[in-house]
């Protein structure tokens, strides 16, 4: 990506630099500076002519910076801001009928926003008490509420939050064993029929460690019947089944 100008473009196709209110010229500015990143340092230049194209400068030392910083939003690897803001920005779209996207002059557009194009479809979200397994991965920031990746045995990435008691304590097991914690997640079903994981608040955790699963494989092996009693290694067994390896 040239980073050279430092320039960005966001455009919203339904608004014209007269058409676009300034509460809403605002709400956008405040999303696309939370997607940029490094905000002391990324201005708003102006808003120009044609469809609404709301454009922003980037000092020169943090240009490599922005620039990561959009890489990691294409991945689905920035920090938990940038990718809320990605998410509002296609909201607001969609709700003022636009369609729009990120570009740099010269160098293409960067990130596409589908807006009114995004497919409808009759979801349903869900707020439960649940439980997720995984290892700590990230954890920490600037929010009242810390930020607490995990990643599954499957390698699927969850996006948590914790407050920063829990934080603490977690951050004691960061690149360590599988962990198992408890809280109250918001789950919404895909077209698909399947569901993902939008949000996820940790009231509690327990560490898997081998300790512990010698005592539940000893229960198993206990009950009348149970196949445990032939398993030559029912550690790595337990570990096969789970996922662990």
């Amino acid at each position: 990506m040239d980073t050279a100008t430092g320039i960005y473009e966001f455009k919203i196709d339904a608004f014209t630099p007269d058409s676009l209110p300034m509460a809403r010229l605002a709400e956008y500015l405040t999303e696309l500076s939370k997607l940029l990143g490094h905000q002391e340092h990324v201005h708003f230049r102006k808003l120009k002519k044609g469809s609404a194209v709301l454009q922003a400068a980037v000092e020169y030392p943090e240009r490599p910076k922005v620039a990561a910083r959009l890489s990691m939003v294409r991945k689905n690897e920035a920090p938990d801001e940038a990718i809320e803001a990605l998410q509002e920005l296609n909201r607001m779209l969609q709700a003022d009928n636009a369609v729009g996207y990120l570009k740099q002059p010269g160098a293409g557009i960067i990130l596409e926003f589908p807006g009114r194009k995004t497919p409808i479809s009759e979801t349903v979200a869900v707020v439960e008490q649940g439980e997720l397994d995984g290892q700590v991965i990230r954890i920490g920031g600037k929010d009242s509420t810390i930020p607490v990746w995990l990643r599954s045995p499957d390698r699927t990435i969850y996006r948590c939050t914790a407050t920063e008691s829990i934080a603490k304590e977690l951050i004691k097991h960061y690149l360590g064993e599988v962990l198992r914690v408890s809280g109250i997640g918001k789950w919404r079903r895909t077209q698909d029929e399947g569901w993902t994981l939008e949000s996820f608040q940790i009231k509690g955790w327990q560490d898997l460690s081998p300790i512990e699963l010698g005592e539940t494989i000893a229960t198993l092996r206990a009950v009348e019947g149970s196949n445990w009693n032939q398993t030559e290694d029912p550690l790595a067994e337990w570990k096969k089944v789970r996922g662990d390896q």
